[in-house]
């Protein structure tokens, strides 16, 4: 005697969230066998540089040799560096010094000395002009020799001078500028000669 087959009551289906938990389990399970297979990048040995270049090899001796390249190829970049900023500090300071050349040979270009100088007993008077055609005169100068350097101002001094022989010789005078050019000389002899420059 046969035995009808049985079927489940209408209405009636099979619960899914078994396949469902299988499914996610499996990946679960596949995910972490990827990622423990993935290789790990490679650390470099100094992590917190960050001039340190990035080693893309895990041959250790590859990875020591391309570090030691990148570090020799920073340290010449520095040097040229260094040396460059050493040029341009020797370049300014030599400019600076070019420009203190020329000031102190401008202003020694702008000293006047005036100059006298007799064979005879002695002078007698001395006139000559300052800035601002100040005259100024001496009196009674001792000796045979005498001379007075004045710092002059472009075209404000009158460059002029007169002196007078205390007796006979000859009585000479001299203008001159600090950078050693001579603007005028001149020289009188006889008694109480007087000479002129300018």
């Amino acid at each position: 005697m046969s035995v009808p087959a049985t079927r489940p009551p209408a209405g009636k289906k099979h619960p899914k969230w078994p396949w469902i938990a299988a499914a996610v389990a499996a990946v679960v399970i596949i995910g972490s066998i990827s990622a423990t297979t993935e290789p790990k990048p490679a650390l470099t040995a100094d992590a917190t540089s960050l001039d340190t270049a990035p080693v893309r090899t895990t041959d250790p001796a590859a990875a020591a040799a391309e570090r030691s390249r990148y570090e020799e190829a920073a340290k010449a970049s520095s040097e040229v560096a260094e040396q460059s900023s050493k040029a341009a500090a020797s370049s300014a300071a030599a400019a600076e010094a070019q420009r203190k050349a020329e000031e102190e040979a401008d202003r020694k270009a702008r000293r006047i000395t005036y100059s006298v100088t007799t064979t005879g007993s002695g002078i007698s008077m001395i006139t000559y002009l300052k800035p601002d055609f100040d005259m100024s005169q001496e009196t009674g100068v001792r000796g045979k020799k005498w001379s007075k350097t004045i710092d002059g101002e472009g075209d404000t001094l009158g460059i002029n001078m007169n002196a007078q022989n205390a007796g006979g010789g000859t009585i000479s005078c001299r203008i001159s500028r600090g950078d050693g050019s001579v603007i005028a000389e001149n020289s009188s002899s006889g008694p109480y000669a007087v000479v002129s420059c300018g």
